[in-house]
Formats: C-alpha cells, structure tokens, sequence
C-alpha cells in the first residue's frame, strides 16, 4: 500500500508539473502522451507474446504518430505563431487515413506470416492498439479542444482534460477500498475476481463526491480565460456517473485479454499499480463517450 501512495503521489505531482508546462507549449503534453501510448503498445504486445518485428514496428509507429495528429493544429500554431486554421491540412483525415494503413499492413502481415501467427492475437493486438491509443490520445484532444471549437474556453478543455482522469481514478480507488472493506457480492468472478458490487456502488459515490469537489474546486480557483463557460455543476453532476460506469467497463476488458493471456499485470511502469496500461484502461471507454458529449455541446451551442 504504501508503494502504491507513493508512486500515486509522484505520478500525481509529475502530472501537475506537465500540465503547467503544456501551457507554454503543446508540444510538453504531446510527447508524454504518445510515450504513454507507445508504452501501453509495448506492454499489450509482451502480452500478446507478438514476435514478429513487423507488427510490433508498425503498432509502435502508430501510437507514436496518433498524438501529434490529433493536436496537429494547436502544435504547429505554437510554432508558427498562427492563429486557427495553421494547417492546410485536415489532421483528423490523416489519422483516418494512418489507422486505415495499419490495419491493412497488420492484416497484410496476418497473411505472410499465417503459419505462426494466430488471427486472434493479431486482432487483438490491431484492436488493442487502435483502442488503447486513441482512448489516451483523446486526453489530448481535450486539452487541445478550445484550438477547433470555439464554443469552449481555454478552461473547458483543462477541465475537460483533468476532469476525466479525475473521475475514473477516484472511482477505481473509491471501488477498491470499498469493495476490500465491504465486497460480498461478485462483480464479473471469471475476469476478475476482487470486483465486487459493494465496490463498484461505493465508487460511484465516491467518483460522484470527488467529480463534484474537483469542479468546484477549479472553478473556484480559475482566472479569467481559464473559467469554463460549456461545463456546469449540473452537467458534471449527471454524467460523472455514466462515465463512473464506463470506467469500469474498460477495467474490466483490460483484464478480460489479461485472464485470456495469462498474466496479473501489462507491466510494471508504476510500481504497486501496475503497467501504464494498467492504470489507463479506465480511461478506454471514458474519453471517447466524453469526446462524443463534447461534439453535441458543441452543437448544440452553434
């Protein structure tokens, strides 16, 4: 337990220290961002045991091009100086148009490689690596959000950034004490055991308390461009426990490939938590449904 405060502890203040520097430039939340991405790539494919360079090449190349797509814009306006639009390119389509290319030289590699390698490990890899990148990235895309739609404040997209890390870690650490203390009832048994419903009420709570404390704690302490103006005490107060739930689902798929394969943990990047896949696999089903709140308040409001 207290290996785990501590890594907590130094993961937490790393954060705050990438946060504030982002502020000077994109380019300082980019990079740790696709070095997750890559990571948790690495991590899933040791599971996998995937052997072949090719797959293991192009999967890594793909988590570590996927970042700077998706904030493409907000990062060269930072070093050009340019306003919106800076780019003469749609990003979004090259990255459509990047994962559309991995999944054809996965299956082209599929194809050589038929004698050794299994359609099921390469699916779940392809499958894997497309989720796993795309649900981090999205952290990005948050903070980077007031960049392509103006509707949001430079404070909704920090919210929104901070906010869904929030939610998904003071649940999953709200579902775990409890569910040690209180958990009588299993969850899912077969994939993993420890998840209790006891837990998983009492991380609502929890997640429900926390969510509602973080945003008006921001909002308290937030100046000017930095207050948001999309979100609302009533907004977060609804969705924070869909999103609670969400988390949850993710967890649960991490250790439905985790049980299949095997193995207890994707890594041991964080020492007591885990790998970085570990400690993100809530994020998987979160960000993308948050994303999707996103776009309909965007349109909505136009």
């Amino acid at each position: 337990m207290k290996k785990r405060i501590i890594t907590a502890a130094i993961a937490v203040l790393a954060g705050v220290l990438i946060i504030i520097l982002s502020e000077f430039n994109p380019f300082f939340l980019a990079v740790p961002i696709a070095a997750l991405c890559v990571i948790s790539v690495l991590e899933l494919s040791n599971v996998l045991k995937i052997t072949s360079k090719m797959l293991r090449g192009v999967s890594v190349a793909y988590a570590a091009v996927a970042p700077f797509l998706v904030a493409g814009d907000a990062l060269v306006g930072s070093i050009t100086k340019k306003s919106y639009p800076s780019v003469p390119i749609d990003l979004h389509t090259v990255l459509l148009l990047c994962t559309i290319l991995y999944a054809l030289l996965v299956l082209h590699s599929m194809i050589k490689h038929y004698t050794t390698v299994k359609f099921e490990t390469v699916a779940t890899l392809m499958f894997g690596t497309v989720a796993v990148t795309l649900g981090i990235t999205l952290l990005l895309a948050f903070n980077q959000f007031y960049h392509y739609y103006h509707a949001f404040s430079k404070g909704d997209s920090m919210f929104i950034f901070i906010y869904a890390m929030v939610v998904c870690w003071t649940f999953d650490g709200g579902a775990y004490f409890v569910g040690s203390k209180f958990g009588k009832h299993k969850m899912a048994p077969n994939i993993s055991p420890k998840k209790s419903w006891e837990g998983y009420f009492g991380g609502l709570v929890i997640g429900e308390i926390s969510s509602i404390a973080f945003y008006l704690l921001y909002t308290l302490l937030a100046q000017g461009d930095y207050q948001p103006k999309m979100f609302n005490l009533v907004i977060v107060a609804v969705i924070s426990p869909v999103l609670a739930t969400l988390s949850i689902m993710g967890d649960l798929s991490a250790s439905t490939i985790k049980r299949n394969f095997g193995v207890k943990d994707f890594g041991n990047f964080f020492p007591g938590h885990g790998g970085v896949l570990d400690r993100f696999d809530s994020v998987l089903y979160v960000t993308p449904i948050l994303y999707a709140i996103c776009k309909v308040m965007v349109m909505i409001q136009s």
